[in-house]
């Protein structure tokens, strides 16, 4: 039984989203990090795009464009209290280093900028080489400015992962008693900065990035944060609520990217803050310590202390090369406002997924053309990407974009494709339906045009055969020969037909009906039928008279109507089945032609409208004028002679005479003559003779009024 057309995979929408979906799924879920390098590449696309500058309005005015030219999209600024000192090696830092040594100069900067009065400078040099008195000098510095109270100096610190250490700035000075923090902060081997650990535990500790020893610098001594009892890689502090009460706040050591807003080397957004300068070098903030009575740039503020990128350049989101402590910066700043990049959770990322697949499927089961199926198809990765950015911008989560994206489009490339194989298949099956019906030569011509086959009406000619006595054999002869019979029979007319180029009905029962004209127009239709009813009528003959004849081919007697005339081509049928079949008033007269053949013992049997179509006329005779059953138009019934020689040619003229006699109401005269020709050597002359010779006796005694010529039959 063949399975519904809903039930093949191949023909169902969901087939492509639910193969891919399997597919990432399977990769998400074990924790393959598919796709890794493009979802960091979109996120980064993400962040820039966050920070592309927005065009002005179009009715804008010339200062309204000036001022919107510095306009970016919907990043945000630094936290204010955050400011940057960078030291350039420049001339002027090459010679201080060169006379004073660099840990001097360092303290130096250090005394300047504690000066200016900032809550907390946060180094971001390893200072770990060096003689003991030279780091000696930097570390007594620092703890002069840490005991002063208004300032705290964070020291950094990095885990050596070859040795299982810490490495600490002044070590040979008593650095690891210094408050610090880490500046390898990322686990990756790869050194992708763009994700950041608050937290890391090392050797049975709980201890703090550089991010979050600034940040706990920054709060009173009794709020700092510390690690938490009883609970490894997280450390807490506490807050003042609104109301006065304290508050618990706690962080862990899981990684995290960073929400880079923009560039560092951008200060359009610290404008719009109002921030009149966020980074700073050495010799500005000395000149700015020697004014008196203006306001210090550093006051209160979290200060980055550390190279520029030509010493520490790392790659962000919004440059090849940034100053490493920009990094740091940002992960204080997605602390202080909570806007640190989470991924999804799992069960997020394949319900984002499922929906992904579910939504493919609705699509393509609704846009049935190619061309809306391909705008959905883009419609619905601008839909992604403007999601996945909403998502990261405001939701400060990442999701799966690059893999949904991926299952979007292998989707839809995938119904394309499983289109594409629906539609061989259905041609593949259409081609091998249509060759049933047509030739070779006029199915190449049907496949190059479909509209070919379309319904069209036209003169055709049409070739019927019925076997004689089939009703006997099927109640006589066990099926199987049966089945013998009609597939001898049918591989003899089929063959003659599609060598015509005929075109061929469905077999019914054991009637043979084939027909030209169409689906490809034909100018000697008639001609083709009259060539392979008469193929029909050799080639089974021949079966019968060769000498490895059975008794199956003994039974291949049939008898065949031939007609011209106006008729209709095209698919019939229901929704369910269809068939493509001639109708019309050309096929039922055939029948009543071809069902004439056996009262006539004629082998082939035409009509006066085939004979006439004919451009090459065959041997024939004129045996009978007659109105069939169910149709009201006479029909004139010839009988071609299969073997035409001069004996069967004189009894021909002979029948013709007395049925020409018989055509003008000569009954009495036709009768004798017809009588004397039902001893003829000839089958088809001689039943036709004695079937006009009893007509005549009957008309004789009962001459009709009205007489035309055509008799009345009353049976099929």
């Amino acid at each position: 039984m063949k399975p519904s057309p809903s039930l093949e995979p191949i023909r169902s929408y969901w087939l492509a989203p639910i193969c891919v979906l399997a597919l990432l799924v399977v990769l998400r879920g074990t924790g393959v990090q598919f796709a890794e390098t493009l979802e960091r590449s979109w996120l980064d696309r993400a962040l820039r795009f966050r920070a592309a500058e927005i065009p002005p309005p179009a009715n804008a005015g010339v200062e309204e464009r000036i001022l919107h030219s510095r306009e970016r999209g919907f990043a945000r600024p630094l936290d204010e209290r955050i400011r940057f000192v960078e030291i350039n090696m420049d001339e002027t830092i090459a010679a201080r280093f060169a006379q004073e040594g660099e840990y001097a100069a360092s303290a130096k900067a250090l005394e300047t900028m504690a000066a200016l009065g900032p809550r907390v400078i946060a180094l971001d040099i390893l200072y770990s080489y060096g003689r003991e008195q030279d780091q000696r000098i930097l570390a007594d510095t620092i703890r002069k400015i840490n005991a002063g109270g208004t300032t705290k100096i964070v020291t950094p610190a990095e885990m050596l992962a070859d040795k299982d250490a810490l490495m600490h700035s002044v070590p040979a000075a008593g650095g690891d008693a210094l408050p610090f923090g880490f500046v390898n902060v990322d686990p990756d081997p790869d050194n992708n900065w763009r994700q950041y650990r608050l937290v890391r535990q090392f050797q049975g500790q709980t201890l703090p990035s550089l991010a979050l020893a600034a940040f706990s610098a920054s709060l009173p001594e009794m709020l700092a944060v510390k690690p938490s009892d009883g609970r490894p890689g997280v450390m807490e502090w506490k807050t003042l609520t609104e109301d006065g009460d304290i508050a618990v706040s706690t962080v862990d050591d899981a990684s995290f990217f960073l929400n880079l807003p923009h560039s560092y080397y951008n200060d359009d957004y610290d404008r719009r803050a109002g921030i009149s300068q966020r980074v700073w070098t050495i010799p500005q903030l000395e000149a700015q310590l020697a004014k008196q009575g203006e306001p210090s740039p550093l006051q209160d503020a979290i200060v980055f202390f550390g190279y520029g990128k030509d010493f520490d350049g790392k790659p962000t989101a919004h440059g090849a090369g940034e100053p490493g402590m920009v990094l740091h910066a940002t992960a204080l700043n997605d602390l202080l406002h909570g806007t640190d990049l989470k991924r999804l959770p799992l069960w997020a990322d394949i319900l984002t997924l499922l929906l992904a697949a579910l939504v493919a499927t609705f699509c393509f089961a609704w846009a049935k053309r190619q061309t809306r199926l391909l705008t959905l198809g883009i419609l619905g990765l601008v839909v992604i990407a403007a999601g996945s950015w909403s998502l990261i911008w405001f939701g400060h989560l990442i999701p799966a974009a690059v893999a949904t994206a991926l299952l979007w489009t292998l989707a839809f490339f995938g119904e394309i494709f499983r289109r594409w194989a629906v539609e061989q298949k259905e041609r593949t099956q259409r081609d091998a339906m249509l060759g049933f019906y047509f030739s070779p030569a006029v199915l190449k011509q049907v496949i190059k045009d479909l509209g070919m086959i379309r319904p069209r009406g036209g003169e055709m000619a049409a070739l019927l055969s019925d076997l004689r006595g089939f009703t006997t054999y099927c109640e006589t002869m066990p099926v199987e020969r049966v089945f013998e019979l009609l597939n001898r029979l049918f591989e003899t007319e089929t063959t003659a037909a599609l060598r015509e180029n005929g075109s061929l009905s469905r077999f019914a029962g054991d009637q043979f009906l084939a027909y030209w004209g169409a689906p490809e127009p034909c100018s000697d239709s008639a001609d083709r039928a009259m060539r392979a009813a008469l193929e029909i009528y050799r080639g089974l003959k021949a079966r019968q008279d060769s000498p490895q004849a059975d008794e199956i081919d003994g039974m291949l007697n049939i008898g065949i109507g031939l007609h011209y005339g106006p008729a209709l081509v095209g698919h019939v049928g229901s929704r369910q089945y269809r068939d493509y079949n001639i109708v019309g008033d050309l096929v039922n007269t055939t029948a009543r032609v071809e069902s004439q053949t056996k009262n006539y013992h004629a082998p082939i049997l035409a009509t006066a409208e085939f004979i006439q179509a004919l451009t090459i006329k065959p041997e024939a005779v004129c045996l009978d004028h007659v109105q069939v059953k169910g149709r009201q138009r006479p029909v004139c019934l010839h009988g071609v002679l299969t073997e035409p020689t001069d004996a069967v040619r004189a009894l021909a003229a002979e029948y013709t005479a007395a049925f020409t006699t018989y055509e003008k109401g000569g009954f009495a005269e036709a009768g004798k003559a017809f009588e004397k020709l039902t001893g003829c050597g000839e089958n088809m002359l001689a039943a036709s003779a004695g079937l006009l010779a009893k007509r005549c006796a009957e008309l004789a005694q009962d001459p009709p009024q009205d007489w035309m010529g055509v008799y009345v039959l009353k049976d099929k």
